[in-house]
């Protein structure tokens, strides 16, 4: 059995670590879990929209013991319709 059938974040863990009450907020597809020898990762993309701005960004959590733990929360890029699309792909 593999580390990863344990639950994931809720959707509202991952809303309480994102701080800016005049943002708007949407998830981009579904949660990734990765796993090696070392560490379990499990990743969420949110689309956050401020001042007519709108990143990706991503909410990583890390498994300890069966516990997940928030690590960091990691801007990956403006949005576009091509970047949201291939986020929705993974």
């Amino acid at each position: 059995m593999s580390i990863a059938s344990f639950s994931i974040p809720s959707d509202v863990d991952i809303l309480q670590k994102i701080v800016n009450e005049d943002a708007i907020i949407s998830f981009v597809g579904k949660g990734s879990i990765y796993q090696n020898v070392k560490e379990t990762l499990y990743i969420r993309t949110v689309k956050i929209k401020l001042n007519k701005e709108e990143v990706l960004q991503n909410v990583i959590y890390i498994k300890k013991g069966i516990a997940w733990l928030f690590k960091t929360i990691e801007t990956k890029a403006p949005v576009t319709n091509s970047a949201i699309e291939k986020e929705q792909l993974n």
